[in-house]
């Protein structure tokens, strides 16, 4: 049996998405011939020693290095350290470049190695030649326009989310005040075995013991306390979250494909959490476990919400943890988090509630008041 052609896929997981579409063509395209690794799991995992055995193993047996490059990804130490390791082996590493950087604009030493523009079908043809010189095969016959117009769509709906990121010098101009706030930290028992309770207990311990504080590990115990009689003001996260659609796992995980174990997992997805969210008149949400841009952009329609933009180990999530929640209680928003990120240097991102769209009433006059005007 002819061994599998393997392509390791360095992407940062808010662009997952994307990478899904380079895998599902390369796979299906190449009928089978060829094996796909995406360096970030299917949910969003923790950095630490599990991550990086994985992908060191999927290195070690990789025929071609491709690169996800955007602005977003471009200095990402573990891209780099990734396409590092996969020079030192000596096997071709390819650039796809997308949103907004083109294959002349990565820095050193990304922009060392011939780039291509996944947007342009020239450039999507470039890479099937690759792949089809290095496995003994003429390029697929598919139709490289409708396969640039799958990237575009893509950059379309990424640009948008990354817009609605937002300095919090913004928040200077309006200032409301919040009195004796109220916390809820939602977890599950296998992400806390991960290095995250000491997490959970630190934000609780930051605000007076005299207001109510609630820890929940289930999607029927965060219902019951986002629809009971209390607020929650500040929602913190510390849970396995999907990178492309914003659920929210309470049910273990399976840590090698991201999946969840057994048919009765315990998922939320992202809309229901922002209408529970909504309900409990949650000022914000902290995602202090995961990158994940599509939970973020969607209950930034109900609260402020402030995310990891990049794979955080437990213990530099939990430095910026202590730092923010410390610095909350006795200063605004903006100040603890820029105190944070200076203290821990943790990368975080700060999304702005989203302003409310006006709605519409008609009504119809009557006849006689018309025939007034």
């Amino acid at each position: 049996m002819r061994e599998k052609f393997r392509v390791f896929l360095s992407h940062v997981t808010v662009e997952s998405k994307l990478a899904d579409v380079i895998e599902s063509h390369l796979v299906r395209d190449f009928i089978g011939l060829v094996d796909v690794f995406e360096s970030s799991d299917r949910l969003s995992i923790p950095a630490g020693k599990m991550w990086l055995s994985e992908m060191t193993a999927a290195l070690a047996k990789a025929d071609l290095h491709l690169i996800l490059c955007s602005d977003e990804a471009k200095n990402r130490p573990w891209i780099n350290f990734e396409a590092g390791a996969a020079h030192l082996r000596g096997i071709p590493i390819v650039p796809l470049c997308h949103s907004g950087i083109t294959w002349a604009q990565p820095p050193v030493p990304l922009s060392e190695y011939e780039g291509i523009q996944a947007a342009d079908p020239e450039g999507l043809q470039a890479l099937y030649r690759i792949v089809s010189e290095a496995i003994g095969s003429s390029i697929p016959q598919i139709d490289f326009q409708l396969f640039a117009k799958e990237v575009i769509t893509f950059e379309a709906e990424y640009q948008h989310q990354r817009k609605l990121a937002t300095p919090t010098a913004n928040l200077k101009d309006n200032i409301e005040t919040i009195r004796n706030p109220k916390a809820l930290c939602i977890s599950s028992p296998q992400f806390a075995k991960l290095g995250f309770e000491n997490q959970l207990q630190t934000v609780l311990n930051a605000f007076p013991e005299t207001v109510p504080h609630q820890r929940v590990f289930s999607s029927a115990e965060l219902r019951q306390a986002l629809t009971g009689d209390e607020t929650y003001d500040i929602v913190h996260i510390a849970a396995f979250v999907c990178p492309r659609s914003g659920d929210l796992y309470f049910s273990e995980v399976d840590l090698n494909t991201g999946m969840g174990i057994g048919p009765d997992a315990d998922v939320l997805k992202a809309d229901a959490l922002a209408s529970l969210l909504e309900v409990a008149r949650t000022k914000l949400v902290v995602i202090g476990s995961c990158d994940s841009i599509a939970l973020a952009v969607t209950l930034s329609n109900v609260c402020h919400v402030i995310a990891a933009r990049d794979m955080v180990s437990a213990k530099m999530m939990a430095s910026w943890v202590e730092a923010f929640y410390n610095k909350l209680p006795r200063q605004s928003l903006s100040q603890a988090l820029s105190y944070a990120l200076k203290i821990s240097q943790t990368p975080m991102r700060f999304y702005e509630r989203q302003t409310k769209t006006v709605d519409l009433v008609f009504t119809q006059e009557s006849s006689r008041s018309m025939a007034t005007v």
